[in-house]
């Protein structure tokens, strides 16, 4: 009877240097971002959502772009019934190696093993927030029976008053810049009609019939 090993337990020196070109040419073509893990407050388990969610670290790593034309892919600029609207999306790749030491030594991550779907990622070269919406960890699939990078599929990052305190100040801007919440900057302006005031005021201009209340008929 022959054993037959599981690929993933067997490391030799063959994957070893694999995996040390794999993160050199990463660090040499790719672009510098940083990955900003979610930390989960109070998750609603029906739609898989959490509004309160908090952003609160952001790490450096490098991360390459897999687009063919090395730009962003999607729909781009789109007018929509609520505006001008900008599309984008991206796949990039990442050392396991390197966000290990970057990243996951941190525990920081909804799932601490791999970069998790819902983390952000921001783009300084851009200045642009994307969103993780989905981690291929099999991809490509077993190069000399091993695994060596992360990649994920990210899109342009659509705030809903999410708390972002990272202290990288060009990150944490986009909780003013981008809130959807009522309170912020709630200041009712001063000659508002829909004040108790202002409607007591024009009721008393107003005649009131009680015998006719939809006036002349």
């Amino acid at each position: 009877m022959t054993l037959r090993l599981n690929p993933s337990s067997v490391w030799n020196a063959e994957n070893t240097l694999l995996e040390s070109l794999i993160s050199e040419s990463i660090a040499i073509w790719g672009q510098d971002f940083f990955y900003i893990p979610r930390t989960l407050v109070s998750k609603d388990n029906v739609v898989g959502e959490d509004r309160l969610s908090q952003f609160k670290h952001a790490y450096p790593i490098v991360c390459y772009m897999e687009n063919s034309d090395g730009g962003f892919a999607g729909a781009g600029a789109m007018a929509s019934k609520f505006g001008l609207t900008l599309d984008q999306t991206a796949e990039l790749s990442v050392s396991r190696k390197e966000w290990s030491k970057a990243v996951g030594r941190f525990g920081a991550s909804i799932l601490p093993n791999r970069p998790s779907e819902g983390d952000l990622i921001y783009f300084p070269m851009t200045t642009s927030l994307f969103e993780i919406t989905f981690v291929q960890h099999q991809t490509p699939f077993y190069q000399a029976g091993q695994l060596y990078v992360y990649r994920m599929n990210v899109e342009l990052f659509r705030y809903s008053s999410e708390h972002i305190t990272t202290g990288v100040e060009e990150i944490d801007v986009f909780e003013s810049l981008k809130s959807e919440d009522v309170s912020v900057n709630a200041t009712p302006p001063s000659d508002s009609g829909a004040t108790n005031a202002t409607l007591k005021t024009k009721k008393a201009d107003q005649f009131w019939n009680p015998g006719n209340p939809f006036g002349s008929l």
